[in-house]
C-alpha cells in the first residue's frame, strides 16, 4: 500500500499505489486505511497461528482485542449490505478488462478490508476471472496445505466475482470441486475460471487451480464446476 500516494487520487488508486485499474462497485471513503489494518491483523492471525508466545503476550493479545473490538462496537451502527447489490449488474458497467475487481472492500474470503480474508488479487481477464490467491498459516490444514473448505470458499467467491464480470446477477446452484492435489500455503495461487455455456437461465461455469509459476497446460491442483442460476433484471424489479 502506498501511504505516500497524492492527496487528489481516489482511495482505491491510492490502495493499488497510483493505479486506477480497481472496479470497486460500492466506494469505500477509508478504503486504504481499512485495507492496511485488516492487513495487518491478518498477519496477527498467521502469526498467531504459526508462533507460540508466553502467557503474558497473549493476555495483552486478548487485552487489547476486546478492548478495541468494544471501541468498534460502540463507535457506529452496523453497516449493512446495499439493498441494490444484484440489482446494479444491470445497471452498471461492466468491470474493464485487466481491472481489480471488487464488490465490497471488506467483502467475505477476499476483501482487503477483511481480517479474516485471503490475500486476494481478483482481475476481469477477458470474459472470465483470474485471481492471484495466497493461503497463510491459519488456513493451513495438513501440513503444508490449505484447508478444503478455504479452498472451496475461494472457489465459490471467484465463481461469484465471474458472474460480476459477465454483468449478470446469479446464485450458487451447485458446486462441484475435484481436489487432485494440495494447496500450498504461503504460495501463490492462480483460479481461473470461465462460463461454460448457458442454458437460458443457466449458467454453467468451469474453474482451475494451479501454483502461480506453473504452466498453463500444467496439472491443476483443483478442477470445479457449478451451476448458477441467473436472477433477470425484470424478476429483481417485480420483487421490489
Amino acid at each position: 500500500m502506498n501511504s505516500g500516494a497524492a492527496a487528489s487520487e481516489s482511495p482505491q488508486a491510492a490502495w493499488a499505489g497510483g493505479s486506477a485499474d480497481v472496479h470497486l462497485i460500492y466506494p469505500d471513503p477509508q478504503f486504504s486505511e481499512r485495507s492496511q489494518a485488516a492487513g495487518a491483523l491478518r498477519r496477527l492471525a498467521n502469526a498467531f497461528v504459526r508462533y507460540r508466545t508466553d502467557e503474558a503476550t497473549l493476555a495483552e493479545i486478548a487485552a487489547w482485542a476486546h478492548e478495541t473490538a468494544a471501541r468498534l462496537e460502540s463507535a457506529s451502527d452496523p453497516v449493512p449490505r446495499p439493498a441494490d447489490y444484484f440489482a446494479r449488474r444491470y445497471s452498471d458497467p461492466r468491470p474493464p478488462d485487466g481491472a481489480e475487481v471488487m464488490a465490497f472492500s471488506d467483502r467475505a474470503f477476499s476483501g482487503p478490508a477483511n481480517p479474516t480474508a485471503m490475500d486476494v488479487d481478483m482481475r476481469r481477464q477477458g470474459e472470465g476471472v483470474r485471481a492471484s490467491v495466497t493461503f497463510g498459516a491459519a488456513f493451513e490444514s495438513a501440513p503444508g496445505r490449505a484447508h478444503g473448505g478455504a479452498v472451496c470458499a475461494v472457489t465459490d467467491d471467484v465463481l461469484g466475482y465471474l458472474m460480476v464480470c459477465l454483468g449478470i446477477a446469479a446464485y450458487t446452484a451447485r458446486l462441484e470441486i475435484d481436489y487432485r492435489g494440495g494447496v500450498p500455503i504461503d504460495e501463490p495461487v492462480v483460479f481461473e475460471a470461465h462460463e461454460a455455456h448457458r442454458e437460458g437461465r443457466k449458467c454453467h461455469v468451469a474453474l482451475t487451480v494451479r501454483p502461480a509459476d506453473a504452466a498453463a497446460d500444467a496439472p491443476p491442483l483443483i478442477e470445479a464446476s457449478g451451476l448458477f442460476v441467473i436472477v433477470t433484471a425484470e424478476q429483481l424489479a417485480s420483487d421490489s
